[in-house]
């Protein structure tokens, strides 16, 4: 990467910096053994009568918890039900259309990530009235306060439930995302015994996905040392719960404290923005339809070596401050930590390699993951899209 480019990067990065806000609006958190049932209470403390309830496939018992509870409170609610085939944004518009013309006035979700997501930007677009999913792709473009979301995730682990951006296909198979600190749900309901009917595979993407945010927001130069601590308590929580949770259902406090990480490891996120890894890996899902987590799974370690000296000071801090290494050089401590990060993929069953894309493919990739991530994402260092392929072909593109 030539010295005038990366200087630019600097600079726009550096400007963004500036004018980014240095905490996410708070969210009300509700958490334990049974808080599902307390989405009745919450809705009343806050003269909300009527949400919108979207539930994920896999969800069913979240929703007859929460169905039960708001009939215990005589509280009324319409439920929109997702399409079996991938959301899109006008799926996201009929929900807002469904929102109004029901008069109701939250959202409430119930599910993994991506309907977390979804229900972020059909609350955007109420919000916005009339504006469409396009013109808010990109960065601070709702500027307003969406209606109340209130997230309840059962795959614990991606992060979304505290995020400030969401990704949506937009109907032609093209993924887009906006970045707001209004999308973080105003209310966060966290519930270890949802966990039970996960299943590993799901489980396991998610958590990969959640400790991606973390590790990329502790190493990026955006963030300041409140979200690297915020990024750092994310990692240790994946670290210390997540193979215990996959392995056997983990304890009560176990699981609690993978819920923990994957909220935390949203709001270091929301603080310290994406990197290459997110960048990559949205751009291969759009490209070749793969899943996220078995690409993030193998693009993560990979990056991070690619990385090499510009990364190995933060790589090292962050291996002592997850007791992965404690003696040897930043250089030693760091490939300690990328390698446990390899070994946790290989216990949880997710792959070590890509299979074979193609090398025009390959190159279409690189290109949409540099023109996302150049200039705005803080990483260790800047690349070209043919970094981004070179990575790619090392990971067995």
């Amino acid at each position: 990467m030539g010295l005038f480019y990366t200087a630019y990067c600097r600079s726009r990065q550096a400007i963004l910096r500036a004018g980014q806000p240095r905490r996410i609006e708070r969210q009300s958190v509700e958490e334990g053994t049974g808080a599902v049932f307390s989405v009745a209470q919450l809705l009343r403390a806050n003269r909300l009568q009527k949400p919108i309830l979207v539930a994920s496939r896999g969800a069913e018992d979240a929703r007859e918890r929460v169905l039960h509870a708001l009939e215990e409170n005589d509280l009324t609610w319409t439920e929109w039900t997702l399409p079996d085939r991938t959301l899109t944004a006008a799926d996201a518009d009929d929900l807002r259309m469904a929102w109004v013309r029901e008069a109701c006035d939250s959202f409430l979700v119930l599910g993994d990530g991506g309907t977390i997501d979804f229900v972020k930007v059909g609350a955007a677009l109420a919000a916005v009235r009339g504006r469409s999913f396009m013109s808010l792709v990109g960065t601070d473009r709702i500027r307003r306060r969406l209606p109340p979301v209130i997230a309840v995730p059962v795959a614990a682990g991606s992060g979304a439930e505290s995020l400030a951006w969401a990704a949506l296909d937009d109907g032609q198979g093209n993924r887009f995302v906006i970045d707001d600190r209004n999308l973080v749900p105003a209310f966060l309901v966290q519930d270890p015994e949802l966990m039970d009917d996960v299943p590993r595979p799901d489980l396991a993407a998610a958590a990969i996905d959640g400790l991606c945010l973390a590790i990329e927001a502790y190493l990026s130069g955006s963030g300041d040392a409140s979200a690297r601590a915020i990024a750092a308590d994310a990692v240790r929580g994946f670290l210390s719960a997540l193979e215990p949770c996959w392995n056997s259902g983990g304890t009560t406090a176990q699981r609690s404290a993978l819920l923990g990480a994957s909220r935390m490891a949203g709001q270091a996120a929301s603080l310290a923005g994406p990197g290459y890894v997110r960048a990559l890996c949205r751009a291969v899902c759009r490209v070749t339809g793969r899943d996220f987590g078995d690409v993030c799974s193998v693009l993560l370690p990979a990056i991070m070596e690619k990385y090499g000296k510009n990364a190995a000071e933060r790589l090292a801090a962050l291996a002592e401050a997850c007791g992965v290494a404690d003696k040897g050089t930043q250089a030693v401590k760091a490939a300690a930590f990328i390698d446990r990060i390899r070994q946790l993929e290989f216990r949880i069953g997710l792959p070590e390699t890509l299979e074979p894309i193609g090398r025009d493919a390959v190159d279409e990739i690189a290109d949409i993951a540099a023109a996302e991530a150049n200039p705005r994402y803080a990483c260790p260092a800047v690349w070209t899209a043919a970094d981004c392929a070179g990575v790619l072909r090392a990971a067995g593109a």
